[in-house]
C-alpha cells in the first residue's frame, strides 16, 4: 500500500529502482495536506488501486474519495491505463469525467473532490526538483511562462494555491493575458514583456490579476528572457508572488501619509529623546523651516538656535508621568514675524502598547492672541471712557453752580459800581472775569472728554463740524507733537460732514500720533513739521490731510499699512490695529482713507468724507439770545430737581427775580411736591441721581400724569451708563447740558410760560 507519507508496494516492500526501459509516476499537485504537495509516487508495472480503504495500494485521506476509487494499470510496454471503480464522486482526467482512459505526460488526474495528480513518465522527481518544490511551497511562489509568438501564458500549480483558487483554475492550460490581468494594467504588462524581449532585460513588474469569478489580487512578476537555438528570444519565464497584503499596507501607509500631510496644523514626530524624525508640510509653513533642516534636532533648537533648550526635557518628563503635555511655543520666523503656537504632545505607541515616539500638534494662535489683546485693550478703553464720562459728570456739577454764581457776582458788582469809589469794583470784576474764563476752559475740557467717552456708546452718524473734530484731536496730541515737530494747521471753510464726532476724533488723533512717532526722537523740533489741512473737494466732499516729514515708508510697508496686526514697531510696543481700525471707521462713514509715502521724506494720509445734507446740518437749539423786542412774558413756575444742593441754590438765586423757582434735592421730594401741586411750566430734572434717578422720576410721571411728564426738561452732566445713554437717545423731551447756560434756560422758561397762557 502506498500512502501520502511514504511510497511502498502492496506487499509492504520498498520500490525497486526505476527500470532502464522507462518509468511512470503520479505527482501530487492538490491535497488537504500542503506539505505533501509535489511528492512523486512511482508506478511499477502492474495494478495499483487508489482509494481511502486499507486495501488500497495508494491510500488517500480525502472524504470525497471512495474506499476503492480507481485503478491504474501499467503494462509491460510502459503504457498506463486508469479505470474508475464505481466511485461515488467520479474520476476525472483533465477535467473530464471518465470510466477508463490512457494516461499521457502532463495529464491531470482528479480523485474525489480535492485530490489531484499530474501524470509523468518519470519514476520520481530529481533531488534538485524536490528541493525547488519545497522551496516554492514554503515561499508561496509560483512559476509562469510567456510565449512571445502567441502571447499565451501558462502557470504552475503553485499559482492556484498561492491565490487561494481551485487547482486547475489557472494552471495546466495556456491562456491569453487579458483573461487574468486587470484591464487597467494590461497595456503596461504587455509593454513590459515586449521591452524585455527587445532589450533582453529582466522583467520586474507589479500588476493586478483578476481571474474570471475570482477576486482581484496584486502580483509581483519577475522573469528572464529565454532564447532558441539560434539565439532569438522566444519566451520569458520566471516567478510570481502574491503581494496583495503588501499593496494594502502600502495603500494604508499612503492614506495615513495623506492624512498626515493634509493636517492644517503643524504635526511633528519626535523620537524618545525628543529629536525630530518627521514633520508635515504644515509644520514647514508654520515654522518657516524645511523638514531637512529640522531632522535630528529638538524643536526648541530648531526655533531657538544657540539657546539653551528649556522645553524638551520638561515635555518628555510630563509625557512619561501624565501621558500628555500642553503648552505654548513662541518663536520668530526668518522673515522676523513673531508667531505663537499652542502645542499638544502625546505618546505614539506600537501594537503592544510600548512608547516608540511622540506626536506634537501645533496650532497657530498668533491672531487669536492679538485678538485677545485687542479685546483687552477695547475693554480697557471702554472702562476709561466710562470713567471719563463719570469724571465729566462729577466735574460738571460744581461747574454748574460755579458759573451761575460767578454770573450773579458779576451782576452784583455791576450794580455796586455806581455807588462804590472809583477803581474799587474794577479789580473785583477783573478777578471774576478771569475766574469765569478758567471755569469755561474747564467746561471745554470736560466737553472734549465727554466727546471721546461717547465713542463706544454712540455710533449713529450725523452732521459733524470736521474742523472742531480736528482741533480737538490736535489738542489731545499736543503734548507729543510739541517735542518733535511744528504743528501747522490750514483750515478752509467747509460744510459739515456725515460722520460720528467721537469716532472721527479717534481717527485724527491716531493719524497725528502716528505722524509724531514717524519723526525720530532727539532731533530738533524746528527741523520737522506735521501739517493738517482741511479743504473742500467737489462734488460735496471734504478732505482732511495729515502730512509729516518723518522717516516715511518703503513700498513693502506701504502695501500692508492698513492690514490688521501689521506693525513695524518692536514687540510689545504696538498691536498693528490702529490704522486698520481707522480704515474701518472711515469706510463705515462712507469715506475713504489713503496714504502716500516716500522713504526719508515723510508720509501723507488723506481722509475724504461726504458732506452732510443741508437739511440735516441745521440743528434745533435754544436761542441763547432771545429777541430783545419780544414782549415780557408772565412769570413761569420752575421746579429744579438735582441731588447737588449748590446747583439748585444757584439756579434759584439766578432765576427767582423773574420766575417762581421751587427746588428739590431728590426725586422722592419732587414727586411729593408734584402730588400737592403739579402746575409747573417746566420741571428741570437731573438725569443721574442716587437712589431714584431722573429716569425713574420721568417713568413715574409718565405713568400717572403724561401731561406733566411732557413738561420735564432733562439736565445732564454726562450720561456714562448704557441705560442713561439709551434713555436720552429715545426720549423726546428737551435736554440741557451742564454747566447750564442761563440764557438758554431763560429762553426756554419764557417760551413755556407763553405757551401755558395761551
Amino acid at each position: 500500500m502506498t500512502t501520502l507519507d511514504e511510497v511502498t508496494t502492496h506487499a509492504g516492500l520498498p520500490l525497486s529502482p526505476p527500470s532502464t526501459s522507462g518509468g511512470a509516476c503520479l505527482i501530487l499537485i492538490s491535497t488537504a495536506m500542503p506539505a505533501a504537495i509535489g511528492k512523486a509516487f512511482p508506478l511499477q508495472p502492474g495494478e495499483h488501486v487508489l482509494g481511502r480503504g486499507s486495501e488500497a495500494d495508494l491510500r488517500i485521506d480525502d472524504h470525497g474519495v471512495s474506499r476503492r476509487h480507481a485503478r491504474v494499470v501499467r503494462t509491460a510496454d510502459g503504457t498506463c491505463q486508469v479505470t474508475d471503480l464505481g466511485s461515488t464522486n467520479g474520476t476525472y482526467l483533465n477535467g473530464v469525467s471518465i470510466s477508463s482512459a490512457e494516461l499521457r505526460e502532463g495529464d491531470r488526474l482528479q480523485i474525489g473532490t480535492g485530490t489531484v495528480f499530474r501524470f509523468s513518465t518519470r519514476n520520481q522527481l530529481e533531488p534538485r526538483e524536490e528541493q525547488l518544490r519545497q522551496a516554492l511551497t514554503a515561499a508561496r511562489v509560483g512559476i509562469w511562462e510567456w510565449t512571445a509568438s502567441s502571447g499565451v501564458v501558462t502557470w504552475s500549480e503553485h499559482v492556484d494555491r498561492m491565490l487561494g483558487l481551485p487547482v486547475g483554475k489557472l494552471s495546466g492550460r495556456p491562456m491569453d493575458l487579458k483573461e487574468v490581468v486587470h484591464p487597467a494594467d494590461l497595456t503596461r504588462v504587455r509593454e513590459a514583456l515586449a521591452a524585455a524581449l527587445e532589450k533582453r532585460t529582466v522583467v520586474d513588474v507589479e500588476y493586478r490579476i483578476e481571474p474570471a469569478g475570482s477576486g482581484c489580487r496584486w502580483i509581483s512578476c519577475k522573469g528572464d528572457v529565454l532564447s532558441d537555438a539560434g539565439g532569438a528570444p522566444t519566451r520569458i519565464t520566471g516567478t510570481v508572488m502574491d503581494i496583495t497584503a503588501r499593496k494594502q499596507a502600502e495603500q494604508e501607509l499612503r492614506r495615513q501619509a495623506l492624512i498626515f500631510e493634509s493636517f492644517y496644523d503643524g504635526v511633528v514626530i519626535a523620537d524618545l529623546s525628543g529629536r525630530i524624525v518627521d514633520w508635515n508640510s504644515s509644520a514647514e509653513r508654520l515654522f518657516g523651516r524645511s523638514k531637512a533642516e529640522a531632522l535630528g534636532q529638538t524643536l526648541f533648537s530648531v526655533l531657538h538656535p544657540a539657546e539653551t533648550d528649556v522645553l524638551t526635557a520638561n515635555m518628555l518628563i510630563t509625557l512619561e508621568k501624565e501621558g500628555r503635555w500642553t503648552g505654548e511655543v513662541e518663536f520668530q520666523r526668518r522673515d522676523e514675524t513673531v508667531c505663537s503656537c499652542e502645542c499638544v504632545a502625546v505618546p505614539l505607541r506600537d501594537a503592544e502598547g510600548r512608547t516608540i515616539a511622540s506626536i506634537m500638534v501645533h496650532r497657530d494662535i498668533t491672531e487669536q492672541k492679538l485678538l485677545q489683546a485687542r479685546l483687552v485693550m477695547a475693554d480697557r478703553l471702554a472702562s476709561v471712557g466710562t470713567l471719563g464720562a463719570g469724571v465729566a459728570h462729577e466735574i460738571n456739577n460744581p461747574l454748574a453752580f460755579m458759573l451761575v454764581n460767578l454770573h450773579l457776582i458779576r451782576v452784583g458788582l455791576e450794580r455796586l459800581e455806581a455807588v462804590a469809589p472809583p477803581g474799587t469794583i474794577s479789580s473785583l470784576e477783573q478777578l471774576v472775569q478771569e475766574t469765569t474764563e478758567g471755569a469755561e476752559r474747564i467746561a471745554g475740557i470736560v466737553k472734549d472728554l465727554k466727546t471721546f467717552a461717547r465713542g463706544e456708546q454712540e455710533s449713529r452718524l450725523g452732521p459733524v463740524d470736521v474742523r472742531r473734530a480736528v482741533e480737538l484731536a490736535c489738542k489731545m496730541a499736543d503734548n507729543m507733537l510739541r517735542h518733535r515737530a511744528r504743528l501747522v494747521m490750514e483750515f478752509d471753510t467747509v460744510p459739515c460732514v456725515e460722520a460720528n464726532e467721537s469716532r472721527l476724533c479717534q481717527v485724527f488723533l491716531n493719524l497725528l500720533l502716528n505722524a509724531a512717532q514717524a519723526i525720530p526722537e532727539g532731533e530738533p523740533a524746528e527741523r520737522h513739521e506735521v501739517a493738517v489741512r482741511i479743504h473742500a473737494q467737489a462734488p460735496e466732499q471734504v478732505v482732511v490731510e495729515v502730512r509729516d516729514t518723518g522717516v516715511g515708508m518703503t513700498p513693502e510697508v506701504l502695501s500692508r499699512v492698513f492690514d490688521p496686526f501689521f506693525t513695524t514697531k518692536p514687540v510689545g510696543e504696538g498691536t498693528g490695529l490702529g490704522l486698520s481700525i481707522c480704515h474701518g471707521i472711515i469706510e463705515s462713514m462712507g469715506g475713504t482713507i489713503t496714504v502716500e509715502s516716500v522713504p526719508g521724506r515723510g508720509s501723507t494720509f488723506r481722509v475724504v468724507l461726504q458732506a452732510a445734507p443741508q437739511e440735516a446740518g441745521s440743528l434745533t437749539r435754544f436761542d441763547p439770545h432771545p429777541d430783545e423786542q419780544e414782549p415780557v412774558a408772565p412769570r413761569a413756575r420752575l421746579l429744579v430737581v438735582d441731588d447737588e444742593p449748590n446747583v439748585t441754590l444757584a439756579l434759584q438765586r439766578a432765576l427767582s427775580r423773574e420766575h417762581e423757582v421751587v427746588t428739590a434735592n431728590n426725586a422722592e421730594d419732587a414727586l411729593r411736591l408734584l402730588a400737592q401741586d403739579s402746575r409747573f411750566d417746566v420741571i428741570l430734572c437731573d438725569v443721574m441721581m442716587p437712589g431714584m434717578t431722573g429716569m425713574d422720576l420721568f417713568a413715574e410721571l409718565d405713568r400717572a400724569s403724561p401731561e406733566v411728564a411732557r413738561r420735564v426738561v432733562f439736565m445732564t452732566g454726562g450720561a456714562f451708563t448704557p441705560r442713561a445713554v439709551s434713555f436720552l437717545r429715545g426720549v423726546s423731551n428737551p435736554k440741557i447740558n451742564k454747566p447750564v447756560s442761563l440764557q438758554e434756560l431763560k429762553a426756554l422758561l419764557t417760551r413755556r410760560a407763553v405757551e401755558a397762557r395761551r
